[in-house]
């Protein structure tokens, strides 16, 4: 299957906010998306093309020594083919890595109840650190998890 990671556009705003709605149960609106690719300037934000078509994306933060997973998504048609890897593999091509900002640490909340992504971040070497409890608004528990990527400098 032909696809390709790349930096959002602005064109494809829409096709993002789509794929927010379809995959998660409190989707940001559209403003928080455009805010993002816009004006935060610590953000940096993948999107996944297969055959010419927006499929998934990463929405990621660099702030010095840590990143942080703000949202990663992929359409019901193409999970479980290995873009989720995909996008978390191109995201860490992100990362400085000399100088004083070198990523050591990638944290992320997740869903309690989302099994299939606390899985594929495990396998990628994320670790559970801790549960937030009735941190998303429908009241639904958070597992934090960070990947360390230095363990000494």
């Amino acid at each position: 299957m032909d696809y390709k990671v790349r930096l959002l556009e602005r064109a494809d705003l829409n096709r993002v906010y789509e794929i927010e709605k379809e995959c998660f149960v409190n989707p940001w609106k559209f403003s928080d998306i455009e805010y993002e690719l816009s004006e935060n300037p610590v953000n940096k934000f993948l999107v996944l093309e297969v055959e010419g078509k927006v499929v998934g994306f990463n929405d990621f933060m660099i702030t010095f020594n840590s990143a942080t997973i703000s949202q990663i998504a992929v359409t019901k048609d193409f999970r479980r083919k290995g873009f989720g890897t995909i996008l978390l593999n191109e995201m860490e091509k992100y990362f400085p890595n000399e100088g004083d900002d070198v990523v050591e640490n990638v944290t992320l909340e997740v869903r309690a109840s989302n099994e299939p992504a606390i899985k594929l971040y495990e396998k990628h070497g994320y670790e559970v650190v801790v549960k937030k409890p009735h941190y998303y608004p429908d009241g639904e528990d958070a597992i934090y998890m960070v990947k360390r990527l230095m363990l000494c400098r």
